[in-house]
């Protein structure tokens, strides 16, 4: 993957407040020359008890869900994000400030560009389908490094946080259901002094805002976009 190219790091945590289960793990992996996406799955499960030192064991299969998904979690074949310049997976690894909500996707950039790679998009889209089946509110934030004018900074970053609000809306969020905003360079997370520092900045965040589950604060929410 060239540096022109958008780089994509996405934490799926659904599960944090929704209790979802997953038969299986997705994951996404990008650094500065390649990226790639795996599944792993479990499939069916055996469990074996000894019994009188050994002499009598007892096999039972079992389908749960809960279990596999627990499996799942500690597989060896998990990837360390830290192999990463960014990375995707539905554990539920990373949350966001409490008063922000939920973090769900971080979706990074290279300078001065806010274009999907043909891969993210792809990965996108069960992110999409998981926020729109639970009719989840959606919170999209556009970021920039510090390199530009203010003003410009502002445009970019919303850029960023419109071409990953389509993927979203393409693949089932409702419009109705988003608010975009953009932050410009005011809230890195990250050093600008660095090259490194400046990547992990420009990037669009997704998150659930605790309204999502509040039901009198989300009849209440309405569409907006901020600039």
């Amino acid at each position: 993957m060239k540096n022109t190219m958008l780089a994509i790091s996405m934490f799926v945590s659904f599960s944090s407040y929704g209790q979802e289960i997953s038969d299986q793990v997705v994951e996404y992996c990008g650094n500065t020359f390649s990226e790639y996406s795996h599944t792993i799955e479990i499939g069916e499960v055996q469990g074996v008890a000894s019994h009188r030192d050994g002499y009598w064991q007892i096999h039972e299969g079992s389908h749960d869900p809960a279990l596999k998904w627990e499996l799942l979690k500690r597989s060896q074949l998990i990837t360390d994000p830290s192999d990463c310049l960014t990375y995707i997976s539905n554990l539920g690894i990373a949350s966001f400030d409490s008063d922000k909500g939920q973090l769900v996707a971080r979706v990074n950039f290279a300078f001065d560009r806010y274009y999907l790679t043909p891969l993210a998009r792809e990965v996108l889209v069960d992110v999409a389908k998981h926020l729109a089946d639970n009719d989840y509110l959606v919170t999209v934030e556009g970021h920039t490094d510090w390199v530009g004018s203010e003003g410009y900074n502002q445009g970019l970053g919303l850029d960023r946080a419109k071409s990953t609000s389509e993927q979203l809306f393409t693949y089932g969020v409702s419009k109705e259901k988003m608010t975009l905003k953009s932050l410009g360079e005011s809230e890195p997370i990250a050093s600008n002094k660095t090259s490194q520092g400046r990547a992990q900045n420009r990037r669009a965040d997704v998150y659930i805002p605790p309204e999502s589950f509040n039901p009198d604060e989300a009849n209440s929410a309405s569409t907006q976009v901020e600039e």
